[in-house]
C-alpha cells in the first residue's frame, strides 16, 4: 500500500516559500508547489491519472523532434511561483542545464492532467499562470467520466489562452501546434 501520510512541514513559517526551501523537503509521494511565495501541497495521483499520463507520454515522445524533450513532473520556473505540470516539453537545452528545473520560457506546452485533489489548480490557477508566463500551449485532461482533451495556446501577445478545441473519447485530436501530432483520446485510457 502507498504511504499517504504527509511529511511535517512548519506551519508557523512566517516568510516566502523559496525553491531552495522545497529542495528541503523531505522526499515524499505528495506534490509540493509554491504559488506567490505560498506552498501548496496536494496528495499523489492515482493510478488512472499516472496511465494517462504515461499514455500521453507516449504519444508527445513520438511526435516531438530531437531538439525538444517530454519532461515528467518537473518545477518549471515562474519565480517566485514554481509549479510541477504532470508533463512539458521543453527545449533539449533546457532539459539538461538544471536537474531541478526549468524555465518557463523554455517550454513549449505544459499539460495537466486533472486530479480530485488538485481540480481548481489544474483547471484554472496554473492555466493562468503558464499563461501569464508565455508558454506557447496548454493542454488540460480530464479523466472523469471519460478521457477528453482540451488544448488552449497563446495567440499574438495575450496573457490567457485560447481554445483551440476538445476531443472526447472515440475522436482524434488533430493539432499543429507546437507540433503535431494525432491524438486517439481512447488510446489515452491506456
Amino acid at each position: 500500500m502507498v504511504e499517504m501520510t504527509a511529511p511535517e512541514i512548519p506551519v508557523d513559517r512566517n516568510e516566502p516559500w523559496t525553491f531552495d526551501d522545497l529542495r528541503k523537503i523531505p522526499d515524499s509521494s505528495w506534490r509540493f508547489e509554491i504559488i506567490e511565495g505560498g506552498l501548496y501541497m496536494t496528495p499523489p495521483p492515482g493510478l488512472w491519472h499516472q496511465t494517462v499520463c504515461s499514455s500521453l507520454e507516449r504519444v508527445i515522445a513520438a511526435a516531438i523532434g530531437p531538439t525538444s524533450h517530454v519532461l515528467g513532473p518537473v518545477a518549471v520556473d515562474i519565480h517566485p511561483t514554481y509549479l510541477v505540470p504532470d508533463l512539458s516539453v521543453a527545449s533539449a537545452r533546457a532539459a539538461r542545464a538544471d536537474p531541478d528545473r526549468v524555465p518557463a520560457s523554455e517550454l513549449s506546452l505544459v499539460v495537466e492532467v486533472v486530479s480530485a485533489g488538485s481540480m481548481a489548480l489544474d483547471r484554472l490557477l496554473k492555466p493562468a499562470k503558464y499563461a501569464a508566463a508565455g508558454i506557447p500551449a496548454f493542454w488540460l485532461v480530464e479523466t472523469e467520466p471519460r478521457a477528453s482533451l482540451t488544448a488552449f495556446t497563446l495567440t499574438d501577445d495575450a496573457t490567457v489562452y485560447t481554445e483551440v478545441g476538445t476531443w472526447m473519447v472515440g475522436e482524434v485530436a488533430h493539432l499543429t501546434e507546437p507540433f503535431q501530432v494525432d491524438i486517439p483520446i481512447s488510446d489515452l485510457e491506456g
